[in-house]
């Protein structure tokens, strides 16, 4: 049963990029790394966010398991590593998204605008500041966003609408589009990745524009 091989074993099981060593190590870590993850987020978020902080976890370690060395630790403590900068990492993208749609409130409260209107608008606005100027970098980054889902495959922007604009949970997708959880999981973070490339690219070619302008 490879629910009962040893952390070494999964180990070099994960190195022979045998899909029944992950599989094994989701099962019996899944639960303690999901509740470890929720700890570090320490309310921050949703249980959504709690939830692709652990399908983030197991993909890194699929893909970054040769940076693991066994004789600097247990496969547990590693793991455990992971997840910890991971939820971090969450947890900072998550307060950024709330303060920003704090200080979008306080822009847009004289507009008549509803709170509802605001939320669908700018789900994933980030204001750096609350002003004019700040709006309008918002628009350049909601223009740089349709642009950079306009670069994913078809299916890899659907995901991301269903899953980010629709909220949409992982077994809805996986009900529309026959892919399993982890293939949803895995192109998500993908489409993430990229977006993120994409994004900082554009941000960097806009600050060389100002300066030399």
């Amino acid at each position: 049963m490879h629910d009962e091989w040893p952390d070494d074993a999964l180990y070099w099981g994960l190195v022979k990029r045998d899909p029944l060593a992950l599989e094994a190590l989701m099962r019996r870590y899944s639960r303690e790394m999901s509740y470890f993850v929720r700890v570090v987020l320490d309310g921050v978020g949703t249980s959504q966010d709690a939830e692709e902080c652990a399908s983030d976890l197991f993909i890194v370690v699929w893909q970054e398991i040769g940076s693991f060395d066994p004789a600097r630790g247990s496969l547990r403590t590693w793991l455990t590593m992971r997840a910890k900068y991971i939820a971090l990492d969450r947890r900072r993208q998550v307060q950024r998204r709330q303060a920003a749609v704090t200080s979008l409130d306080s822009v847009s409260i004289g507009n008549g605008t509803t709170r509802e209107h605001r939320s669908f608008e700018f789900p994933l606005a980030q204001l750096t500041e609350n002003s004019m100027e700040g709006l309008l970098e918002q628009r350049e980054r909601r223009e740089e966003l349709a642009h950079a889902l306009d670069a994913l495959p078809a299916l890899d922007r659907y995901l991301v609408y269903m899953r980010y604009l629709c909220l949409a949970t992982t077994d809805e997708i996986s009900g529309k589009t026959g892919l399993s959880r982890h293939a949803i999981d895995t192109r998500l973070w993908r489409a993430r990745k990229a977006l993120r490339v994409i994004l900082e690219e554009r941000t960097h070619e806009r600050v060389r524009a100002r300066q030399e302008g």
